[in-house]
């Protein structure tokens, strides 16, 4: 499949179809399934990683396309969670690409416009690979500032908030009501945003401009982000509150995301920011864990990007950071202590490693088999956004940080399964 080429959504589609399953956990909502199946793509925030479980490899893709087929995904799943088609056939997914034509000529009336002298799509799938082109954007600017990058698509995900409102009106709403609650969507975060970011404005240069991307990233007309720009000393965050009484609660999670992720980008939080989030999530009827889990969704997205951003390198110390993400998932681990004790008793041959580990040092192919199924065990928690983080950062030594000392055999002592020595004598850590 090459997103470069004309026909690439189709065989998208067909290797989909191939290659990937969801792994759904039955006690999660649709939206909480929809959440922790996208949030470690990206798509929340304008920044594309990877597709879930990586079930197609996107790394050499153009960043342009890379997102496109990012998107096409988010678009795909969100109409299949909310169905319950978890093993869809192609012929399912093919029917949600007609719903996604007629939802975008609906939601943007000229997106599938061609321009003078350029072809015309000749069926439904190009017609879709047309509109996601126009709809993704990606400026020569992208990576010269990771801030940018984030801002510059992270409008992307109303699309998806405003789909989910599409399906739920059983495919019925009309122009006039997609436009409404288009524009109520964007109204709202460019008032929430301008309250983080003067929070934020007196700390960091860059968050004078922070602001200037994200209304760039507006639909709205010549008139309208001259308002939005105006906006800044004259923003009511009680409307927003108002709003956000009445909306679901993904849309809640993605204002509270985008919150934290303009106050985080100068790397440093105020207790003014502190309080601001605080009564945030309460307006939100959001709990102390699920800032926490957002916090650690948006670090742990910065970490995987640390090696590829060297903007990143110069701005925030990797230690400090690594040890807030792991501080972060100790706290959110140990709520869920139950539910991790029973998945590591039901794992056999964990069990039987772990106490192999008691009576001798783990070989290298040992120590990853241990690894991968502790980071599987994890995967049960629903606020975890494990999949996000480089697989470097998850070491054994992490991973025995993280878990509740109370969901490992009573006889077990983490002690030896982290530290083996080298041919020097010294300690080290195996990275496995």
């Amino acid at each position: 499949m090459d997103p470069t080429e004309k026909g690439w959504v189709a065989k998208f589609i067909e290797k989909r179809c191939d290659n990937f399953e969801f792994q759904i956990i039955d006690s999660l909502s649709f939206e909480e399934k929809l959440y922790k199946h996208l949030q470690t793509t990206g798509i929340l925030y304008g920044h594309p990683i990877k597709l879930p479980y990586n079930f197609i490899d996107t790394d050499e893709f153009p960043i342009k396309e890379r997102l496109e087929v990012i998107f096409a995904e988010s678009l795909f799943s969100t109409s299949l969670l909310y169905n319950s088609h978890y093993k869809p056939s192609s012929d399912s997914i093919e029917n949600i690409v007609d719903e996604l034509n007629i939802f975008y000529v609906k939601l943007y009336p000229k997106i599938d416009k061609t321009k003078l002298f350029e072809a015309k799509p000749k069926n439904k799938f190009e017609k879709l690979e047309k509109i996601l082109q126009n709809r993704v954007q990606v400026k020569k600017e992208w990576n010269t500032n990771f801030w940018r990058g984030f801002f510059q698509n992270i409008l992307l995900f109303t699309d998806i908030i405003i789909f989910i409102k599409y399906l739920e009106s059983d495919k019925t709403m009309s122009f006039q009501d997609l436009q409404s609650l288009n524009k109520d969507l964007q109204w709202n975060i460019i008032y929430l945003l301008s309250v983080t970011i003067q929070l934020t404005q007196s700390e960091s240069e860059d968050n004078n401009n922070f602001y200037q991307y994200f209304v760039d990233s507006t639909s709205f007309n010549t008139v309208e982000k001259e308002k939005a720009l105006n906006v800044f000393n004259n923003t009511n965050i009680d409307k927003v509150y108002e709003f956000l009484d009445k909306s679901n609660w993904i849309t809640k999670k993605y204002f509270l995301e985008l919150a934290l992720l303009s106050i985080w980008a100068d790397h440093k939080v105020k207790l003014s920011e502190k309080v601001f989030i605080e009564k945030l999530s309460a307006k939100l009827n959001l709990d102390h864990l699920d800032v926490v889990a957002s916090t650690l969704a948006i670090e742990a997205f910065v970490l995987h990007n640390w090696t590829k951003i060297h903007y990143l390198q110069a701005k925030q110390n990797y230690l400090v950071l690594s040890k807030r993400l792991t501080q972060r998932m100790t706290l959110l681990s140990h709520k869920y202590v139950n539910e991790i004790k029973q998945e590591i008793e039901e794992d056999k041959e964990l069990i039987q490693l772990l106490n192999i580990a008691q009576k001798r040092p783990l070989s290298i192919e040992e120590k990853n088999t241990v690894r991968q199924q502790l980071v599987d065990v994890l995967k049960i928690i629903p606020t975890f956004i494990i999949l996000a983080l480089p697989g470097a950062f998850l070491t054994v030594p992490i991973l025995m940080k993280i878990l509740p000392k109370e969901a490992l055999p009573s006889s077990f002592d983490p002690n030896k399964l982290s530290p083996v020595t080298t041919a020097r004598g010294r300690n080290r850590i195996i990275e496995g």
